[in-house]
């Protein structure tokens, strides 16, 4: 169930407007919205890769997720696309600096927000405690065109509707919260409410990412764990191919794999699905 917002279509003039006034980050962006496409991921991977470019769309018709999942956005929801030519040794930690950026978009505004590895934007409802999927993360990374940088394509999808949530949601997969359910300004959004928040992430998102430290680095690492929703949490992990292993969640190294404490010891996961076992 989502309840339908109602607001305004997002306007390119007011992003560009707020990206020239407020922008912190130093990166030059092009900015680009569509009305509807078929994924803003999709957009930009396909597309030349000499320019960072923002792509917005009002809706998608096949937006995607982890795992080739559909990506599920209703009207009013943010769906976005960052491009980046980037260094090879940017790409590694992106996903974490990205979780990071949009959990302190989260605080600016008041919101409960947790991390669920690895890509997962996790909000408690303030009244009744439950939480749900607020906003998702996919990452793509492939050569650029000049075979020396790295073009990765940032999707982020936000919600803003009103969800139904169930009753219970320990499951891997939450069902998604709308800001509508954390904020009463969401209920029914100003005119231009959207955009500034898109662009606040945006920019979050740029600064994160060019103010990084070299890798290795361990204190991104500490940061992102003290935002695991998981973390000291009997956990189980199962990978693409259906190997599953159960352990006590560790949190992210500074390479970014998810670490498990099993009686073999400390295990490290690049890619998978995690599970709580209570």
């Amino acid at each position: 169930m989502h309840n339908i917002v109602q607001t305004p279509p997002i306007q390119l003039a007011t992003l560009q407007q707020w990206w020239s006034m407020h922008s912190q980050a130093s990166l030059a962006l092009q900015i680009k919205y569509v009305s509807q496409c078929d994924s803003t991921n999709t957009q930009l991977c396909h597309s030349p890769h000499q320019h960072n470019t923002l792509l917005v769309a009002e809706q998608q018709t096949h937006g995607r997720g982890q795992f080739e999942r559909t990506w599920l956005s209703g009207t009013g929801d943010l769906t976005f696309s960052i491009g980046l030519r980037l260094l090879p040794e940017q790409v590694p930690a992106l996903s974490l600096r990205i979780g990071l950026a949009l959990a302190q978009v989260c605080a600016t505004h008041g919101w409960q927000a947790q991390l669920k590895w690895p890509n997962d934007v996790i909000a408690t409802h303030p009244d009744t405690g439950q939480r749900g999927k607020l906003a998702g993360i996919l990452v793509h990374n492939q050569i650029a065109d000049d075979g020396q940088h790295a073009w990765a394509v940032i999707g982020i999808g936000l919600n803003i509707g009103a969800r139904l949530l169930p009753n219970q949601n320990n499951d891997a997969a939450f069902a998604p919260i709308g800001l509508a359910q954390l904020d009463e300004r969401w209920i029914t959004p100003r005119e231009g409410q959207r955009e500034e928040l898109l662009m606040q992430i945006v920019d979050t998102v740029l600064v994160h990412i060019e103010t990084a430290a070299p890798a290795p680095d361990e204190q991104l690492a500490t940061t992102w764990n003290a935002h695991d929703l998981w973390f000291n949490q009997p956990m189980s992990i199962t990978t693409s191919a259906g190997q599953s292993t159960q352990g006590i969640g560790r949190g992210v190294n500074h390479h970014g794999a998810y670490q498990l404490l099993t009686e073999q010891g400390l295990l490290h996961f690049y890619s998978g699905q995690l599970r709580p076992l209570s």
